[in-house]
Order: structure tokens, then C-alpha cells, then sequence
């Protein structure tokens, strides 16, 4: 039975994915397995607790989320699902920055 709200699509992309937490800022290797709007799974080999704010840069964007879940997989590695919080670069970051480009260009 499918649970989710938002269809995720399976990709296989290397990311560095970083986390912060009472332990400090650590960078891992990871591999985003799937993503959808709200959320992505990643593949890594450390273990994070829920709730860990965590941060990737996919294709110039910068995704923030915090840490749903984490299970160890059989091949000793971790799978973390992340609820994204924030999402900056990008599209949407272009286009307001095109946005002031042309309004002060239109006023000179």
C-alpha cells in the first residue's frame, strides 16, 4: 500500500550531503536513491538520528530537510529519508534575480 503523497522518482546521483547536529557539521559520500517534492531517500554509510538537519546541492540547487527515519541496510550502509524544509538555487532563485536585473535596468 502506498503511503506517500507526493510520487517519487528513482534516481541514482552522488551527492556530498551534509549534517548538523550535536556532534557538529559532518560531510558524508552519499547517493540519492529516490526524491519527489517533499522529500528524498540517500544511501550512506553512516548512521544519522531523526530530526538531524541535513544538506545537499543537487544540479546548482541547494536542498535542506531534516531526517525522518534511518534503517541499516544488509550491505552495512544506511538509508535516510529526508522531508526537504527548503530548497534554494536553482529556477525560482534565477528568475527573482532576472526580476531586479530588469527593474533596475528599466530605471536608469
Amino acid at each position: 500500500m502506498q503511503r506517500r503523497r507526493e510520487h517519487r522518482y528513482e534516481v541514482r546521483e552522488s551527492v556530498v550531503l551534509t549534517a548538523q547536529d550535536s556532534a557538529g557539521k559532518r560531510h558524508f559520500a552519499a547517493t540519492i536513491i529516490d526524491i519527489s517534492k517533499t522529500g528524498y531517500r540517500v544511501l550512506l554509510g553512516a548512521e544519522l538520528s531523526v530530526g538531524t538537519e541535513v544538506s545537499i546541492t543537487l544540479h546548482s540547487v541547494a536542498i535542506v530537510g531534516s531526517v525522518r527515519h534511518c534503517e541499516r541496510t544488509k550491505q552495512d550502509a544506511f538509508t535516510a529519508g529526508v522531508q526537504i524544509t527548503q530548497i534554494t538555487g536553482g529556477v525560482a532563485e534565477r528568475r527573482t534575480q532576472l526580476a531586479v536585473e530588469l527593474a533596475v535596468f528599466e530605471n536608469y
